[in-house]
């Protein structure tokens, strides 16, 4: 039992040194943050971490991303926005500031806390009511949204076409932001070797869009201009029905692709177009789906002991007299050595019953800030 207790000790002090480490980095961001602002920013770290089951370093680490990424005035709001993604969608922390990064630059945000939350909100609707996870779906916007905002497509629809792509034809983040982009370019009639896409295969496909009766341009005060890229799917898919599985129109439009995946991709998006519009009103109405999946993650046992881990953190920093440390382990050890004395006194079954009200107990031990939607910020 000592060991246990003198190992939790030890992986207390590192996490200690996890942050003081974090702290210098961020220091080393924002050279006017003063030690006050230092020490301010590790005890919020605490609260803030315990709202989201996580732990003070997550919370930090993201504090130094949002500086890193140019967010150093709202860097806490930030990473309180990134904390809420991890917790919903189980993702890494990189992950999670890519996605918040790539998708307020393509989609102009202006590096809104109010607006990206709108925007993470309607992605966390579409993957808590379809079968495409969360972090598979911010690794495809964080891939595919650069691109899909400079050839017309919204923030809305962006994440409704792929989690469509991610769902219907069982592709992964990457590949389904691969297979948009390469439908977008052929209806928008780019060129771009890098993504296989030639002057070529455009022509071939905007040939097999006309033989289904689909045109990817219209007529505007006596020019020809590039429709909506959703609004030719919409047509395409309607098109597509018709032709049945073996029509040649069908056949000719996928084989335009010049990409098996890209061909299965646009296969899946135009006979589950219905799946597509479902997700596009679900993101539309998705507010407060962020908090309310974030929520149900910090109520996790996983995070129940990041909070624990983080009280424990808090003790240690608050405790300065060597002595008194001393004397609080003491006790500590004693109480662990009577917990190991009853245990053993009522066996298995005893043992197991005390277990569990311990661990009920513990549940939301450090959870300072219980966890609302409030403590995050949100879509106006």
């Amino acid at each position: 039992m000592k060991g246990y207790l003198i190992q939790g000790i030890l992986e207390t002090i590192s996490g200690l040194k996890e942050i003081s480490a974090l702290l210098a980095d961020i220091r080393r961001q924002d050279g006017l943050l003063s030690d006050s602002d230092l020490e301010r920013m590790r005890s919020q770290a605490y609260e803030a971490a315990g709202a989201y089951g996580k732990e003070a370093a997550d919370y930090l680490a993201a504090v130094r991303e949002a500086y890193r990424s140019g967010y150093g005035e709202d860097a806490e709001d930030f990473a309180r926005l990134s904390l809420a993604l991890q917790g919903a969608g189980g993702m890494a922390a990189e992950l999670a500031g890519q996605y918040i990064a790539a998708t307020d630059r393509a989609y102009q945000l202006g590096g809104s806390v109010t607006r990206l939350a709108g925007l993470l909100d309607g992605s966390a609707a579409i993957s808590s009511r379809n079968a495409v996870g969360m972090a598979e779906l911010a690794e495809a916007m964080s891939l595919a949204a650069p691109l899909a905002a400079s050839l017309g497509l919204g923030a809305d629809e962006a994440a409704a076409a792929l989690g469509t792509i991610a769902s219907a034809a069982g592709q992964g983040g990457q590949e389904a932001a691969a297979s948009l982009e390469g439908i977008l370019l052929n209806i928008r009639q780019v060129a771009d070797a890098g993504k296989g896409v030639s002057a070529e295969g455009l022509r071939e496909f905007e040939a097999a869009c006309r033989t289904l009766g689909v045109s990817l341009q219209d007529a505007e005060d006596g020019a020809a201009a590039l429709r909506s890229p959703m609004d030719v799917l919409k047509e395409l898919s309607e098109a597509y029905s018709m032709s049945g599985p073996d029509g040649p129109g069908r056949s000719g439009l996928l084989e335009a692709l010049g990409s098996a995946q890209s061909a299965e991709a646009l296969d899946a998006l135009l006979s589950s177009f219905g799946a597509y519009e479902k997700m596009l009103e679900e993101y539309t109405g998705g507010a407060g789906s962020l908090a309310t999946q974030a929520g149900l993650a910090a109520d996790s046992w996983e995070a129940s002991m990041s909070r624990l881990s983080g009280t424990w953190e808090k003790v240690i920093v608050n405790i300065a007299d060597p002595a008194v440390i001393g004397s609080a382990l003491e006790g500590l050890n004693g109480v662990l050595s009577a917990i190991a004395k009853v245990t053993e006194a009522l066996g298995p079954l005893g043992s197991a019953g005390l277990g569990a009200g311990l661990l009920a107990s513990l549940k939301d031990v450090g959870r300072e800030g219980t966890y609302s939607p409030e403590n995050m910020p949100t879509a106006a």
